[in-house]
């Protein structure tokens, strides 16, 4: 009946963070460890549970940030205790990183960064999404390395465990969205679409390699109250990213903190894209 439901490790690219811990009751009590590599960089004991979601600061002196070519990863460990004895114990992996997009483009950790970037699905022939992690891990290094892109959108849902892990290791940025294309159905269906961005976002908030969430439906018609619930769960849940919604519709409704678009207008001979402000106003 005691146990960790969830852990999110909240960083800005400064020393100073949070980590937010859900628990299935509200008593007994935790102990905090972060750790780089095996050297503890940071610990805490004998919180005193008082809420079924506790959030606790913490700080590491001097921290190495998250980059492309040096993607430093820490480990934080949750032991919750009753009684003077151990119920439950998760470790989750992070990385300490800022990540932003302004109106001129991405920065990480302060430093401009211009994107270039993939669709990736992971359906593979005749066996569809059981592949290993070997494969799962294949593709992100098939991707950096032979291919030469910083950043991967994952198709048209949520992916791979093994493959988002990946990504944190080597370094590749990622653009992570709900599952659907063009298609918007009723109410009913809208609440799974409003529960599928929840499990993603609790599931892969701790990725330091994802940057943007994915908040609507891929290349969908708009639909006010419906996107407008999708961004209000995504900063709820994780105030620390920016949302996205992928369109292929010229001045959408712009409910999401950036503006992102499917260009299908090249045609072989012209351009190959549109200019910005016929696609959008002045936005990220």
């Amino acid at each position: 009946k005691l146990f960790v439901k969830s852990v999110f490790v909240q960083t800005d690219g400064s020393s100073e963070f949070k980590v937010e811990v859900a628990l299935s009751q509200a008593n007994g009590e935790l102990e905090i460890f972060v750790f780089n590599k095996k050297e503890k960089v940071f610990e805490v004991s004998n919180i005193k549970v008082y809420d079924t979601t506790m959030t606790i600061p913490a700080s590491i002196k001097n921290p190495v940030l998250w980059s492309l070519d040096a993607p430093v990863m820490y480990d934080v460990v949750i032991r919750y205790k009753a009684s003077d004895k151990l119920i439950d114990e998760v470790s989750h992996r992070f990385g300490i990183r800022s990540a932003v997009f302004k109106e001129d483009g991405f920065y990480l950790n302060g430093e401009k960064i211009k994107l270039l970037g993939l669709n990736r699905h992971q359906s593979y022939p005749y066996v569809g999404y059981a592949m290993p992690k070997s494969a799962q891990y294949e593709d992100a290094d098939i991707l950096k390395y032979d291919l030469g892109v910083n950043i991967v959108r994952t198709a048209h849902y949520p992916q791979s465990k093994h493959f988002l892990d990946r990504c944190d290791e080597i370094g590749l940025l990622v653009f992570e969205e709900i599952p659907g294309w063009q298609h918007i159905g009723n109410e009913q269906w809208q609440e799974l679409s409003a529960q599928n961005l929840r499990d993603m976002i609790i599931r892969d908030r701790n990725h330091p390699s994802i940057i943007l969430w994915g908040v609507r439906i891929n290349e969908s018609p708009d639909d006010h109250d419906f996107y407008f619930k999708t961004n209000g769960i995504a900063r709820a849940l994780d105030p620390t990213r920016q949302t996205g919604g992928v369109r292929n519709i010229e001045h959408s409704e712009f409910l999401e903190d950036v503006y992102t678009f499917n260009d299908f207008s090249h045609r072989g001979l012209n351009r190959g894209l549109e200019d910005k402000s016929k696609v959008t106003k002045k936005v990220p």
